[in-house]
């Protein structure tokens, strides 16, 4: 079974959305602060909701989210009405049950379904472990928060600490009830469902970085992500330490243009994958327009 993760480079590259970097300078604009360049989204972020709520003791965190999910769930987004051709619609096509996007709005969901409404499936505001929302037969997780869930959205650390914090502890969480047992390590949460000891916990998207095939698509892999790259980072470690027969495969379709590949920062990300048993695909093209459209065709081929 096949799992696609996109991010939201598919929205820019169709032109639906803005980058988060031009959405920080919005959201500081509108709050009368200039934000800091050199700093990370997440460390921009925080820097700027820090700077807000000091201004405004009074104004809420969840308010300055409401007005980031106003901004990403575009006109561009709920008025479109024809997706064919579009890269969402290629890659909804192809013969995956399950999607994962760190996109906040419902892009994906409404290429599927231009008519789709948001469903209340689950008492989850806060993180986004086990939401879901489904279109046109797909199961789709925003697992970085969604925008009809403002308070979901995940931007700071304190966000993105508390996600892996719980992704963790579904994971690695000892369920040995022998004293023995448990100082071997033997049974944990994660074993347990690969050895058969126990079924897979329902709507649980993170067990797919172990137990399918990941197609990475659209998504930078910042390194304020940390909840991805632990899951990469432990997946590695299982496999190294030949502890549980990891058989899935992860595949990151790599977006850049040509003139980048000489760039360190590009340089750096192919040699980290390829340490963290994740397969690199450079994606052929002199335009990203030619270079997502290789991918979708790769992945055509690829995923069966």
């Amino acid at each position: 079974m096949s799992v696609l993760l996109l991010g939201n480079g598919i929205n820019l590259q169709e032109k639906l959305t803005q980058n988060w970097n031009k959405l920080l300078r919005d959201i500081a604009k509108d709050y009368h602060f200039v934000p800091e360049k050199s700093l990370s989204m997440t460390l921009g972020y925080e820097m700027l909701e820090n700077r807000i709520m000091k201004k405004d003791p009074a104004l809420k965190d969840t308010e300055i989210h409401r007005r980031i999910a106003d901004m990403v769930e575009t006109d561009a987004i709920k008025k479109k009405k024809d997706w064919t051709g579009t890269i969402h619609a290629r890659l909804t096509a192809l013969p995956v049950e399950t999607i994962l996007t760190t996109n906040y709005d419902y892009a994906i969901e409404r290429s599927l379904d231009p008519s789709f409404r948001k469903a209340y499936n689950t008492r989850e505001t806060t993180y986004s472990l086990h939401r879901y929302q489904q279109s046109g037969g797909k199961t789709v997780y925003h697992i970085h928060g969604e925008c009809g869930y403002p308070k979901s959205i995940c931007l700071g650390y304190e966000q993105y600490a508390g996600t892996l914090q719980r992704i963790r502890d579904g994971i690695v969480r000892n369920t040995a009830t022998d004293k023995a047992a448990k100082e071997q390590g033997y049974s944990f949460i994660l074993a347990d469902i690969m050895e058969g000891r126990t079924p897979r916990p329902p709507y649980s998207w993170y067990f797919s970085f172990f137990l399918e095939d990941v197609y990475i698509l659209g998504l930078a892999l910042d390194v304020s992500e940390m909840d991805l790259w632990w899951l990469l980072s432990y997946r590695s470690k299982l496999i190294a330490a030949n502890r549980l027969q990891i058989k899935n495969k992860i595949t990151f379709l790599d977006i850049s243009l040509p003139e980048d590949h000489k760039k360190h920062a590009y340089k750096r990300r192919c040699k980290l994958l390829d340490t963290f048993d994740v397969k690199c695909v450079p994606c052929k093209g002199e335009t990203y327009t030619e270079q997502y459209d290789y991918a979708c065709n790769w992945l055509k081929t690829h995923i069966k």
